[in-house]
């Protein structure tokens, strides 16, 4: 259900009116109320949260549709260097930096993507539980839109990601938001330590590939997950004019890409000795700008983005497809 169709529920197990609503919040009229309610007017994180307010329940709640327990007893999400989990003190340690930072609301539901309840379940846990259930990662971060930190907790203890050391707050794009986790994190760990780079809102990510990830990344430096095109005929169309690609050239760039941290921070402080904008939408671009080498693996068709209303209906069709 959508946060709108959860609001109209919870109003109608009060037994409240649009209008009753209306005045507890403090508006004239309740079409705006109607408008919320239908998903024609979007809600922000302030006003859920006085909804919640209103209504006796979380802001989990209205976005998930059933109750979220509060947080009481989730560990402090400050860097805690003694919390490290590893397999032993002799390996390297791997972190991921989950990007949750994002605001984009296509798929009309009122709420960021990585937020959406899909199948009983937000799209943001399905992403942080391959990261949770794969062996080689010791730490995850989660880089988290403005106004969900407590949000984000709750689910955090709701489905046991015990592996979450921490909560950054993003930025205005994704690349600064990826400066902003390397710059919280990279003091904690050795130059030969990885960091995991993982958009939130691909929850198909699967354990086998991030293993495939991180041994290419071992090997090289650096990784990045990508699809070759697999489509018949490509072609490029500017100025009423078609030119003919060979697909087999072709590389669709998706998320997680991976890294030694010594090679990521001499990719930032490269881009800052060059004055560089960071208007790149991921690390791949960047350091295309800058020359370094890129390590393409191929990744899985299915490894798809959350982004539109299709998306939401082909992912809940592939979870079913994997019960």
């Amino acid at each position: 259900m959508s946060v709108g169709a959860n609001i109209k529920k919870r109003r109608f197990e009060l037994r409240m009116s649009q209008q009753d609503l209306a005045d507890a919040m403090g508006y004239k009229t309740r079409s705006t109320i109607a408008k919320i309610e239908s998903g024609e007017n979007d809600v922000s994180q302030k006003k859920l949260q006085r909804l919640a307010e209103v209504l006796d329940t979380s802001a989990e709640s209205l976005i998930s549709g059933y109750e979220v327990p509060p947080c009481t007893s989730f560990q402090s999400f400050q860097c805690v260097q003694s919390q490290h989990l590893t397999f032993s003190e002799s390996e390297n340690k791997t972190v991921v930096i989950i990007l949750a930072g994002g605001k984009s609301v296509r798929n009309c539901q009122n709420i960021p993507n990585q937020f959406l309840n899909i199948l009983g379940k937000p799209v943001i846990i399905y992403t942080l539980e391959a990261y949770q259930n794969h062996p080689a990662i010791n730490d995850i971060y989660i880089v988290c839109l403005k106004g969900w930190e407590q949000i984000v907790r709750a689910y955090a203890e709701k489905y046991h990601i015990t592996k979450l050391r921490g909560l950054i707050p993003a930025a205005s794009s994704g690349i600064l938001s990826v400066e902003n986790g390397l710059n919280f994190v990279k003091e904690q760990y050795q130059d030969d330590d990885i960091v995991v780079f993982q958009e939130s809102t691909r929850p198909m990510v699967r354990v086998e590939m991030i293993s495939k990830l991180l041994q290419t990344c071992y090997e090289n430096g650096s990784a990045n997950i990508c699809r070759f095109m697999k489509d018949y005929v490509q072609f490029t169309y500017i100025d009423n004019k078609a030119t003919y690609i060979d697909r087999n050239t072709i590389v669709d760039l998706q998320s997680p890409e991976a890294y030694k941290f010594s090679v990521i921070k001499s990719v930032f402080r490269a881009a800052k000795k060059q004055q560089f904008s960071l208007t790149e939408s991921c690390c791949a671009m960047l350091m295309y700008h800058l020359g370094y080498k890129i390590n393409f693996i191929e990744g899985s068709v299915n490894n798809m983005k959350i982004i539109r209303q299709e998306d939401i209906a082909i992912f809940t069709a592939l979870l079913k497809g994997i019960d």
